[in-house]
């Protein structure tokens, strides 16, 4: 039997008549005679008996039935695959992006998506790693610091952020209006390791305006870990304003960093790969929490 024949078959086994079954079909009842006909002489076998004026299914079309069901039980659930589909709610979504990224914006953007049924892996890895993994199509999107140079992705500059720092409200410094590296040679320096976007980036304004580079003390994975040490008045950590913001930090204050320390947060994707539903819409909802909106 071919698909034809099956669809002909399973429409006259559920409607009872061939005028049904070509109703249900919307073709005409010569069309369904002829498929009924041509699907009996390639099987070999009877499949309907006209008695008392009525179809009646043979011994052998009840032994089919069961099989056929299930093929059309199983194209049912393809057909509400593919609407959840175009409708972004099915499907896997891996995401990479900079641990303090994931803390400030993914949980959000998870929520935000109320309906998103697809099955989310969150991977915390530096900047490098999630490049790596994007360009190696491991994961769908990248949430990270940027510029991003890697040829085997496309970036997308979401919003520029700055360097803080985050101190101890009753700490001396607080009562200053902006910090320079001078002001913390002789406190702990918090922050994020010098391979790090934040760590790079810290590094080259300082050399560009010749100001001293600040001794990283305590090396933490993300702005927020170093805001809680800030608030148990471990030291001063060096962090993401756009980051940080997200947080109700009582116990800190935040204060500008002189030079400036310019941050680029940047959505990344495979180079030449379709995106799928649930990734696009993800990328939205992280559009959105970055704009504010």
């Amino acid at each position: 039997m071919n698909l034809r024949h099956i669809e002909v078959f399973y429409a006259i086994m559920q409607s009872g008549s061939v005028t049904a079954a070509a109703h249900l079909l919307n073709v005409t009842q010569p069309s369904v005679s002829n498929v009924l006909r041509h699907a009996e002489q390639q099987l070999g076998l009877k499949l309907f008996e006209r008695i008392g004026g009525r179809l009646q299914p043979t011994p052998e079309a009840y032994d089919l039935f069961p099989d056929v069901q299930e093929i059309f039980g199983r194209i049912g659930t393809l057909n509400r695959m593919v609407e959840e589909m175009q409708g972004g709610r099915t499907g896997r979504l891996a995401v990479a992006a900079a641990p303090t990224l994931v803390n400030a914006y993914i949980p959000k953007a998870i929520s935000k998506l109320k309906t998103f049924g697809s099955q989310v892996t969150i991977q915390s890895l530096p900047t490098t790693l999630v490049t790596e993994r994007v360009a190696r199509r491991e994961v769908d999107i990248g949430f990270v610091y940027g510029p991003v140079l890697d040829p085997g992705v496309l970036m997308e500059a979401l919003s520029e952020s700055k360097l803080v720092c985050a101190v101890h409200r009753q700490s001396p410094l607080a009562r200053h209006k902006i910090l320079e590296p001078k002001h913390l040679e002789t406190t702990t320096v918090i922050s994020t390791g010098p391979t790090t976007r934040i760590g790079a980036g810290i590094r080259e304004a300082c050399e560009a305006g010749g100001f001293p580079v600040p001794r990283v003390a305590v090396e933490v994975n993300s702005s927020l870990a170093a805001c809680l040490m800030a608030a148990e008045g471990v030291g001063v950590g060096l962090v993401d304003l756009a980051t940080v913001n997200q947080y109700a930090l009582p116990g800190v204050v935040l204060r500008p960093f002189r030079p400036q320390v310019a941050l680029q947060l940047c959505l990344i994707f495979p180079k030449d790969r379709p995106q799928s539903r649930a990734t696009m819409r993800f990328a939205q909802a992280l559009r959105e929490l970055v704009a504010g909106r």
